[in-house]
């Protein structure tokens, strides 16, 4: 029989690092942490812009100065160049390495996989498959890992902050991007993002499609339309960036319950799963906020396993969150009615952007409403709303009123 152990965290990023930080702190002995790339640290470590640490350490720092600093706290073994291929009841995981094929099992079992950039197909981005074609994650380990050039020309598909760190990127390489492509009317990121590429004399076409890659062997354009038009950019490499999504291919085929359009798993405002020795954390329960705010959710829920594992298992009744359509996900998805803590924070994101009031409600009786002008892959925050009154009838519904 393997051994027992008390947590087994799956996925070393800046969440499940932050869950190993407070199980620590807790005084925690027996985590595992079992993570698919090579060397622990997930998406950060690949990063050298300086845009993590100010909620951590309160300092700038460059990403994989900040993963590695984060590393120094945790103290548990970690598993790398570790898959785990299925997730099973009872506190199972069957993972796959270089010593083939084990299951492990433990109390609670943390899912921290994170997310994952959308690529081209998904995209409806037309063309064969030349070479030149990558993702900003790629790109990043290609500069920073491999000291490659994905190519001298490239175009950055995207304006997110991902977005934008493709430009500080390919910077550190010695390229310039021939140009970034929007297609909504404004850069996802905040407008003052746009500076960033006039500086560095980067232009963005802003409504606009990639409707199709040119060349066979190798990338040797893109066709762009928008508005009646259509024109050719020449370019020897297509990056794109952001759209993020979670990492749900474990919990597709798993016994856990999940939302049938995204596959994303169904978890409380601690993220509980239906089963209760599994948990959520991180960018796979809402792709995708910045790793600061990955780190700060996993210690919180981190907390929270430490004190579950001194407690009997949970039997308490769950509520269902509802949302309109134009609002993209909830986290949690769920509300776990219990006698612990009667606030619950919700963080939303929305499909396309819109302005107006905000409003959480539990049938006719309003819980929460705020003013809020919410732009597509921002996190909107829902704090501290008051659940002290939802019973088991209750329905609970996240809308926004357009003004």
């Amino acid at each position: 029989m393997s051994k027992l152990y008390d947590v087994i965290i799956i996925g070393a990023g800046p969440a499940g690092l932050g869950v190993a930080r407070a199980l620590q702190d807790a005084g925690v002995k027996d985590v595992l942490l079992v993570e698919r790339e090579s060397q622990p640290g997930g998406v950060p470590k690949h990063c050298r812009h300086p845009t993590f640490g100010l909620q951590t350490f309160w300092r700038p720092m460059k990403g994989h100065t900040w993963a590695k600093k984060l590393l120094e706290y945790v103290h548990y073994p970690i598993r790398t160049a570790t898959t785990v291929t299925a997730l099973l009841p009872d506190g199972q995981i069957e993972i796959s390495s270089d010593g083939g094929i084990e299951t492990l099992r433990a109390r609670k079992i943390v899912l921290a996989t994170g997310v994952r950039e959308t690529p081209r197909h998904p995209r409806l981005v037309s063309g064969v498959r030349p070479q030149g074609v990558l993702t900003a994650g790629a790109l990043q380990q290609f500069v920073y890992l491999r000291g490659l050039k994905p190519g001298n020309h490239p175009v950055i598909v995207g304006t997110e902050l991902v977005s934008f760190s493709a430009i500080w990127t390919l910077r550190s390489a010695g390229v310039r991007a021939v140009a970034m492509v929007e297609e909504g009317p404004r850069p996802t990121a905040w407008r003052l993002c746009l500076l960033f590429a006039k500086l560095l004399n980067v232009p963005v076409y802003l409504n606009s499609h990639v409707s199709r890659i040119v060349g066979s062997g190798r990338v040797e354009g893109i066709e762009i339309s928008g508005k009646g038009t259509q024109q050719t950019l020449a370019c020897d490499s297509v990056i794109f960036t952001g759209k993020f999504t979670g990492e749900y291919t474990l919990v597709r085929k798993s016994h856990l319950a999940f939302d049938a359009t995204t596959g994303r798993p169904l978890f409380d405002q601690h993220g509980a799963c239906s089963d209760a020795n599994y948990y959520a954390v991180g960018n796979m329960t809402h792709p995708a906020d910045m790793g600061d705010q990955c780190y700060q959710e996993g210690i919180r829920i981190g907390a929270t396993i430490a004190h579950s594992l001194q407690s009997v298992r949970d039997t308490s009744t769950f509520v269902a969150v509802q949302h309109d359509e134009v609002i993209r996900i909830s986290a949690p998805s769920v509300v776990r009615l219990d006698d612990t803590d009667s606030k619950t924070t919700f963080n939303i994101r929305v499909q396309r952007p819109v302005k107006g009031d905000v409003v959480v409600r539990d049938g006719d009786k309003e819980l929460y409403r705020r003013r809020y002008r919410c732009m597509p892959e921002r996190r909107i925050m829902l704090k501290d709303i008051d659940m002290s009154g939802v019973t088991e009838h209750s329905a609970l519904r996240i809308s926004i009123e357009a003004k």
